[in-house]
């Protein structure tokens, strides 16, 4: 080897190396932490200057780059997914109706989410939001006879430099299938009409606006539509990660938490962050022994895990059924308020095993989860009938408030309730698909956490079609 061969061959070895490391440091707790500061000072300071509007996270990742400790925030559900290529979709799983009385009320709203490398703008941000806001603001005319000429937007809006013209059109070309989509889906159309007072329309900013934004805030008070302004919290790297003072920065650093975070939440990092981001040698022990302490303390504050704009339960409508995440079953509190709990998390609070009217369905997740799901229906259905009879105050929980206590809820609603939600305990139920998807929307329509998996859904459809001579849908 010569000696332009061997310093190619060094030069090599050290990329390599250095590309390693930034590989693992990417995933250091310490980085992650820091680089979640530096964009959530970004976000901050645009909602700053838009202080009106309500501030909303975009799932969990969101959720990082909001300091609550200086603002109340609000949450939404919407998925990139529903965004990628080709697969466009309005999801009545996920049609995030509990923001308009929320947008409404606030004249528009900040929308907070991020991506990681490769572009500028999540998805979610630069198409699932903007079907969504034509999607609802079409249904709404539809259902009240509003049109263009009555300066009501129908338009899809999207933005040229995230979303080819190309792509547009194919977007705009299914919009009326979403539309009617809603429509059918069950949703109240005419409490939304009554919601909505302007139409809605999306508005981007992201890191390499802010100069433009700084020297020209929007006013909107005098706006014709309602503003849902897209905050991609991140700034776009070409790597995906920069060598900043003391640390790595991380684009869309709060992405996959599981991976990194060690059981740390969002509120209680920004409740101790001072105590946590010490040193990077330490952040890691630090984050351990806050995360264990907040476990095992009795006497924590609810503060770390949740803020006041977040509900622990909903009641579904004009029925007694309420459903909850874990808070909502904490005795003795729980008991005030309910007469029978069911609690479908692996976890329990032991005082409720106390209570003649309680009853522990232990699901976990994964692969037996969903097998122990579809057990756990019949039991569910069981143990409320004579509850629902003497108008008794039902609760069903379990830890998120998502995915198992929305198909127990859902089995229940389905079994006992009309599609007018009349109480029906004398005639077996006539159940297909459309059933099962109106009943659904009103969960959805009254607990925004409720965020049922397929697999789970899926489990129900077998339960009530095997039981059913009238699954018109196969």
């Amino acid at each position: 080897m010569d000696f332009e061969e061997e310093d190619l061959f060094t030069e090599r070895n050290e990329f390599n190396f250095e590309s390693k490391l930034i590989r693992n440091d990417n995933k250091n707790i310490y980085n992650r932490l820091c680089s979640i500061v530096d964009d959530a000072t970004f976000v901050m300071k645009v909602a700053d200057l838009m202080p009106s509007l309500a501030l909303i996270a975009n799932e969990r990742c969101g959720s990082w780059y909001i300091d609550r400790t200086k603002r109340k925030a609000y949450s939404a559900y919407f998925k990139s997914t529903d965004g990628h290529m080709h697969i466009w979709d309005f999801n009545i799983r996920r049609n995030n109706l509990h923001l308009i009385p929320i947008l409404m009320r606030h004249n528009g709203c900040l929308i907070v989410d991020s991506t990681r490398k490769g572009k500028r703008i999540p998805d979610a941000l630069s198409k699932t939001i903007p079907i969504w806001c034509c999607t609802v603001n079409r249904a709404v005319a539809t259902y009240a006879g509003y049109t263009a000429d009555d300066g009501w937007d129908l338009d899809l809006h999207t933005l040229p430099s995230a979303v080819s013209r190309s792509e547009h059109a194919q977007i705009e070309a299914r919009l009326d299938g979403f539309v009617d989509k809603l429509l059918t889906s069950g949703v109240d159309i005419k409490h939304l009409a009554s919601q909505l007072k302007k139409p809605l329309r999306p508005i981007w900013f992201t890191p390499q606006s802010y100069d433009a934004l700084m020297e020209s805030p929007p006013d909107f008070q005098d706006a014709s539509f309602c503003p849902v302004v897209c905050l991609s919290a991140s700034e776009a790297v070409e790597s995906g990660y920069q060598l900043r003072p003391g640390y790595l920065y991380v684009q869309g650093s709060a992405d996959d938490e599981e991976a990194w975070a060690l059981g740390l939440t969002h509120l209680a990092f920004w409740k101790h962050r001072h105590d946590i981001l010490t040193t990077s040698n330490e952040c890691e022990r630090n984050v351990k022994s806050l995360v264990a302490r907040l476990k095992n303390s009795s006497g924590q504050s609810d503060d770390d895990y949740d803020d006041d704009s977040t509900r622990h339960y909903a009641f579904i409508k004009s029925t007694l059924l309420a459903i909850g995440d874990d808070r909502s079953g904490k005795p003795p509190q729980c008991w005030d308020t309910f007469d029978c709990v069911i609690d479908c998390s692996q976890d329990e609070y032991e005082l409720n095993r106390e209570h003649e009217h309680y009853l522990h369905l232990p699901i976990p997740d994964g692969k037996k989860g969903q097998i122990i799901f579809g057990a756990c229906i019949q039991k569910a259905i069981d143990f409320v009938r004579d509850p629902l009879m003497k108008n008794k105050k039902i609760l069903v929980y379990c830890a998120t408030g998502k995915d198992h206590s929305v198909g127990i809820l859902l089995s229940i609603l389905i079994h006992y309730y009309t599609l007018e939600f009349k109480l029906n305990t004398a005639e077996k139920p006539r159940v297909d698909k459309k059933m099962i998807q109106h009943q659904l929307v009103q969960i959805i329509s009254n607990w925004e956490k409720a965020a049922p998996s397929r697999v789970t859904l899926k489990r129900i459809n077998t339960h009530f079609m095997s039981h059913s001579s009238h699954d018109d849908t196969k």
